[in-house]
């Protein structure tokens, strides 16, 4: 509730929705649905939704005061309380190759920072774990951002992007991308997930007529696969590659290269995820290093 006044305070300040959510780093959309949620728990209309602008109702105002020194309040309280004596617990997911990536490095210092704090972390597929954050029984997750707009007021922080590759066995003598994609097996990034719908547009796009072999959602798997002769895949550099240690060639795609982009997707109106914030910064601190 405390996030919904601090928007509330800075709609007032910069006079529009897209505005605040500018110097907040929220979509309008999520402004929106914060201000509605508040609305709803105070049971009056805090804005005059006539206009352009957000112009707050008399009601609205009076709001506005009380908010603010709430705000003014938790924030000395906050600065109070020293990063180790915070309690709480930490409801996170991740895909598998964010798992095998930096999330442990990313845990180990959320740990040193929080000693007190428990974080129960869920392995799981992009549809499963967004799925999850949506009904709420996840603060956050870490997962492929989807082709389609977030909805439901759903947030979204991008960590990084990851460039596709046609990943061959260390001793494939060709590095041709159209001659190996017609001549040998195909392993397929399951179409259906977030990464794999991306791979399969680009397949139409270019017209690759491949012959496919095996189709899975574990990257993993498949690089195990084209190690040890299977065939070729189309993947995303992941970190996890290196990590299991999988003897592949990446060939770049060139001119052709797409990406997929890996970040954190939450809740803005779940009151149990004031965690997300200090997950966010652990992750964003070992990504940089």
């Amino acid at each position: 509730m405390i996030r919904y006044l601090e928007t509330l305070s800075a709609v007032a300040r910069h006079g529009t929705f897209s505005a605040a959510g500018d110097r907040l780093g929220l979509t309008q959309s999520a402004v929106s649905i914060q201000m509605r949620k508040l609305e709803e728990t105070l049971g009056v209309e805090l804005f005059d939704r006539s206009g352009r602008t957000a112009v707050l109702s008399q009601a609205g105002r009076r709001a506005l005061v009380h908010a603010e020194q709430i705000v003014q309040l938790f924030g000395q309280m906050t600065h109070g309380v020293a990063d180790a004596d915070v309690t709480g617990t930490l409801r996170a997911g991740a895909i598998g190759t964010e798992m095998l990536g930096r999330v442990v490095d990313a845990l180990l210092l959320f740990g040193q920072r929080f000693p007190n704090v428990d974080v129960h972390l869920t392995p799981g597929s992009s549809l499963e774990l967004m799925a999850l954050v949506e009904k709420q029984q996840l603060d956050c997750a870490l997962i492929v951002k989807p082709a389609y707009p977030l909805e439901g007021g759903l947030h979204w922080r991008t960590l990084r992007r990851e460039p596709f590759v046609l990943i061959v066995p260390q001793g494939e003598p060709s590095s041709d991308v159209g001659w190996l994609l017609a001549h040998r097996p195909f392993i397929r990034y399951e179409r259906h997930s977030h990464g794999g719908s991306l791979v399969e547009r680009f397949l139409r796009r270019r017209k690759y007529a491949v012959r496919e072999s095996v189709e899975t959602d574990s990257i993993e798997a498949i690089a195990l696969l084209v190690a040890r002769g299977a065939g070729v895949a189309i993947l995303p550099t992941t970190p996890a590659l290196a990590v299991i240690g999988a003897k592949v060639r990446a060939i770049p795609l060139e001119t052709d290269t797409f990406y997929r982009e890996i970040g954190m997707v939450e809740r803005v109106d779940n009151p149990h995820a004031h965690l997300n914030g200090d997950w966010w910064r652990a992750l964003a601190d070992i990504h940089c290093e």
